[in-house]
């Protein structure tokens, strides 16, 4: 075929294509193929060259795009087509970005593991390849979406999570991959019925932060949903990781090969020793801190972080040099003091009511235990009393549970201190010793 043949043949393929030329030269010509669904028109354009009989490759160029570009050889040079998104793609930002980045990584690997067989690479990536894996990838999102609006950056990423789940999995059994499915809402719910009677958690991500799952033969939730605890819920599901059957998958986006961690295996240890090392607040502070080590910086603030009004939002959160910083609620302090045989805090509900009543005797009772602490002097009771009244109801809210917290600890044995403040920061880092084993993918 002549190359005047070829160019004839082109402009029939992209008839009715919104097209605009970016280079014409004498040995390369670059037309961009504008659309919102770039997989799909790369597929039909495509099939209409292979219609004509012109030759061509899809192939990544990552001087133009992350997006396989489309390249028609001729005699005296090349034609490229590279494909943008037009008005109407768009990715979606926050919740949006995130279900849709989750759904594809399940995607991609379907695509991998029950189409290809083997690693993918960016040639990989096309619908009508998509359209195979489809029925063993069960998501929450669009399958147009998957396919056409994922952007470039995560199309890399879910490339590079395929490959590493594929490596580390590849001979193990036949997957089928979950976001948001009826099979990920029964695994919840059977959680959050036990979550319910024993409040270790105050939110499902610090029991697990899988984002999908790869579900094996045999896997039967029916085996989940007998478990009436946290702990037997957690042996049931690292039995079901050790075994194939069900693998949560944390995600974050991949920039190079990707890895693989274990997190919460029973048999692994703990990365962290917590050594306790002092507590601390003053009279004007609604908020108090628990410090711990290995580093001196390392600390825990406690106080609220709700509004003026509402009395509500009282928790912990990590700050320091060495350590992500997490929170952690009301509930899971509670269920960490029962725990380890230590008395629980007030509820957000009583030291809320307490505050608002503001009677003396609540601000002595603070008071006093300013006094243990050492942050006043037995003599400046009466007027830290006066000053306690006087104060917002947000400070006496947050400051009665502070005092409690920091005087239970502080009057605690040494190693109960440690393990303490060793489970606080676990939770808060989603590395809890009573959460459930899953794998992180990065």
């Amino acid at each position: 075929m002549s190359d005047s043949e070829v160019l004839l043949a082109i402009n029939s393929a992209l008839q009715g294509v919104q097209t605009k030329v970016i280079k014409a030269g004498p040995k390369v010509d670059k037309i961009r193929v504008i659309s919102s669904q770039r997989a799909e028109i790369q597929d039909k354009i495509s099939k209409r060259l292979n219609q004509l009989r012109v030759r061509y490759v899809n192939e990544i160029e990552k001087s133009e795009s992350s997006f396989p570009v489309t390249k028609i050889p001729l005699q005296k040079g090349v034609i490229k087509l590279i494909y943008k998104k037009g008005a109407g793609g768009g990715s979606g930002a926050g919740a949006a970005l995130t279900k849709l980045a989750e759904s594809s990584q399940a995607l991609y690997a379907a695509l991998v593991f029950n189409v290809l067989g083997r690693e993918m690479s960016i040639k990989d990536v096309t619908k009508e390849n998509f359209t195979r894996a489809a029925g063993s990838a069960i998501t929450d999102e669009k399958f147009d979406s998957m396919v056409n609006n994922l952007p470039d950056d995560w199309i890399n990423s879910s490339i590079a999570g395929a490959n590493s789940l594929y490596r580390m999995y590849k001979g193990k059994g036949k997957f089928t991959f979950h976001r948001g499915s009826k099979l990920v809402d029964s695994v919840e719910k059977t959680f959050t019925a036990i979550n319910r009677q024993e409040g270790a958690f105050g939110n499902l991500n610090k029991w697990s932060p899988a984002d999908i799952y790869m579900v094996g033969g045999g896997f039967n939730v029916g085996a989940l949903q007998a478990e009436k605890t946290l702990k037997g819920l957690n042996e049931k599901m690292f039995e079901f990781i050790q075994s194939n059957q069900l693998i949560g998958v944390s995600l974050k986006k991949i920039t190079g090969t990707g890895r693989i961690s274990k997190k919460n295996f029973p048999t692994d240890k703990k990365l962290m020793t917590a050594s306790y090392r002092g507590t601390s607040t003053n009279l004007d502070a609604m908020d108090g801190y628990i410090q711990w080590g290995p580093q001196t910086t390392e600390k825990i603030q406690f106080r609220s972080f709700g509004g003026e009004i509402s009395l509500t939002g009282w928790q912990g959160e990590i700050k320091g040099a060495s350590a992500n910083q997490g929170k952690i609620s009301l509930g899971p302090i509670n269920f960490i003091l029962n725990r380890h045989g230590l008395s629980k805090l007030p509820t957000s509900l009583v030291s809320a009511q307490l505050a608002r009543n503001n009677t003396d005797q609540h601000a002595k009772n603070i008071a006093q235990m300013m006094i243990t602490s050492g942050i006043i002097k037995s003599n400046q009771l009466d007027q830290t009393v006066e000053m306690i009244k006087q104060r917002s109801d947000k400070y006496r809210y947050s400051k009665y549970l502070v005092m409690i917290l920091l005087t239970t600890i502080s009057n605690a044995p040494a190693q109960i201190r440690n393990q303490v403040v060793q489970d606080f920061y676990l939770y808060a880092s989603s590395q809890a010793t009573y959460s459930a084993p899953y794998i992180k993918l990065e």
